[in-house]
């Protein structure tokens, strides 16, 4: 179920109504999360039936793995052998519907396994994970009951494409009562307004545009497969924060708190900083699990680099079973050392210019993101480094992209709108609270303008996000 589909614009409405009720009237509130249960199995197996075994595996094992950690093997190596053991299991299930159909390919070729990749798993296992480190680690205490544990575990907000939570932020707040709260609601509503505005009004025109350039990208221009590439990032930023956003207004009209996601990724000034806006939960999750345990920075500057290297392929790898996505993982680790070592130079750039190297950087890693396989990949790449013709830029017309005159507008005012949204978000912290506090009339003007420019762009149709596929 789609969060920009009609079924979800009914789906959501019932599942809060519902909720509060059960808040307000049940003794218990066991009953309100057995409901989020229910409504978060019945979002997640409205595609296929099959993926909420799939989803209570994951569960039970993690529980169950947690409850052993913390209330029952006290010796040190067992402890380690309960947590080895359920690494395997859940990275396992995770590695073999991403790989096994890659892997059978080189060996039986035209037999090759046709698995289909559950939705959301690559997110739904993480966080699972999150819960047996932390109570590994002593950071975290296991859930006061099953129930509590699996509402948390399939929390329909996060459950497709994130955020990540980690359980000693999100689990206790199934312990706490949620009443119905007017600002609190309305607050959420204008996240969720903005998350749809990125993806019908941004994220959904700059497909066009780009699918166009590369389905053709044998005929095209170098300079115009650059500029194709460059919204393609921007695109990617609206389609993924667009998610984001919505699943952090959604769990807010319900009462719940997420971690913020996306946080203007490209006004910094370093890859570095890049990541620390980009994906943040994902980027915390291999920073918690994967780089300090390895190390961090604590081993010298080689293991620090070697560090880094390992967690951005390991990052790519978590992305999807392709070369493109395991070589884009490792261009992005190479990019963060490559900026260590010439920092005694780069410092001394203005920093309008750092922001701009910061951008083609992360644009030239999404062109693999971006290409069907290394075949394309290679073209794309060696068409703009030996095919630019500067001329094409004063040739090309922007009417060429496939959108048209009315799409086209509204996209650029649609660019021109995010800018200062983020700015605002960027000074204040919360754009949403900054729109909630103007005057009746500027407030009203807003939400006008943002309803029409939503249903305006209704024609589109729902398309899928692209983090569905990972």
């Amino acid at each position: 179920m789609l969060f920009n589909s009609v079924e979800f614009a009914v789906f959501l409405p019932v599942v809060a109504i519902v909720y509060f009720i059960l808040e307000a009237k049940a003794k218990s509130h066991t009953v309100s999360n057995i409901w989020l249960i229910i409504a978060s199995y019945f979002y997640y197996m409205y595609a296929d039936l099959r993926y909420g075994l799939l989803l209570l595996a994951v569960t039970l094992i993690s529980f169950g793995s947690g409850y052993l950690l913390q209330d029952v093997i006290r010796d040190a190596n067992k402890r380690k052998s309960v947590l080895g053991i359920t690494v395997i299991l859940l990275i396992g299930t995770l590695f073999f519907f991403k790989y096994a159909g890659l892997l059978s390919s080189f060996i039986m070729r035209d037999d090759a396994l046709k698995i289909i990749l559950p939705v959301g798993i690559s997110f739904y296992i993480f966080q699972s994970l999150t819960y047996v480190f932390e109570i590994y680690q002593g950071k975290g205490k296991t859930a006061p009951s099953f129930i509590s544990y699996a509402a948390f575990a399939s929390f329909f907000p996060v459950l497709l494409s994130g955020p990540i939570e980690k359980s000693s932020h999100l689990l206790p707040q199934f312990e706490d009562r949620h009443h119905f709260d007017y600002e609190r609601i309305r607050h959420g509503l204008i996240r969720m307004a903005y998350g749809y505005f990125l993806k019908l009004v941004l994220a959904s025109r700059l497909a066009i545009a780009v699918d166009l350039v590369y389905e053709n990208y044998m005929d095209v221009t170098g300079y115009q497969l650059l500029l194709a590439t460059c919204l393609y990032s921007v695109q990617i930023f609206c389609d993924f924060a667009s998610y984001s956003t919505i699943a952090i207004g959604v769990a807010e009209i319900l009462g719940f708190e997420l971690t913020e996601n996306f946080t203007q990724p490209f006004f910094t000034d370093s890859c570095a900083s890049f990541w620390r806006h980009w994906h943040i939960t994902l980027n915390n999750w291999f920073r918690d699990y994967v780089y300090i345990p390895l190390g961090g920075n604590r081993k010298g500057t080689f293991r620090k680099y070697l560090n880094i290297f390992i967690v951005f392929t390991l990052s790519g790898m978590w992305h999807g079973a392709d070369i493109t996505y395991i070589l884009w993982g490792m261009l992005s680790g190479l990019f963060q050392i490559m900026e260590a070592l010439i920092a005694p130079v780069r410092k001394h750039f203005p920093r309008w210019l750092k922001v701009f190297f910061t951008f083609m950087l992360f644009t030239f890693s999404m062109l693999l993101f971006r290409s069907d396989d290394m075949e394309q990949a290679a073209i794309v790449i060696s068409k703009v480094f030996t095919q630019f013709e500067p001329a094409s830029i004063l040739t090309t017309s922007p009417f060429e992209l496939g959108l048209g005159v009315f799409n086209l507008m509204y996209l650029i005012a649609g660019l021109i709108l995010l800018i200062i949204y983020d700015v605002i978000n960027e000074r204040t912290g919360d754009a949403a609270g900054f729109i909630t506090k103007r005057s009746t009339p500027l407030r009203w003007c807003i939400y006008y303008l943002m309803v029409v420019m939503i249903l305006g762009s209704s024609s589109i149709g729902a398309q899928q996000f692209i983090y569905f596929q990972f």
